[in-house]
């Protein structure tokens, strides 16, 4: 893979998912987009990389970014963080805006 390709691929990945891949990660980043490039009958990163760059299309973005990420689950099916969220955090977080005069919590 060409040096200014992973730097686009890192670049779209982090902008699309918060995916941080470092400089040794080429190995990774080739090995789980040949299959996508070869789902959609491309004959290699080449190809699939000019594609993404020219004809953004939102399919081909979203089976790269899938490729890419971990899909772990997890974190979701652990009831231990919410219940600490909810006992804990929130609680403190409610208090300080309080203390500073405001009655809202935004949370994203």
């Amino acid at each position: 893979m060409k040096p200014l390709d992973f730097e686009y691929l890192q670049s779209l990945l982090k902008e699309r998912s918060g995916l941080v891949l470092s400089a040794d990660k080429v190995y990774l980043v080739e090995s789980r987009l040949m299959p996508v490039a070869r789902a959609r009958s491309m004959n290699g990163l080449d190809e699939l990389i000019t594609e993404v760059r020219t004809a953004r299309d939102d399919k081909l973005l979203i089976d790269i970014t899938d490729a890419m990420t971990t899909n772990e689950s997890f974190f979701f099916r652990d009831i231990t963080p919410f219940e600490s969220f909810r006992n804990t955090v929130l609680p403190e977080i409610v208090a300080a805006r309080k203390a500073a005069g405001k009655s809202n919590v935004r949370i994203w």
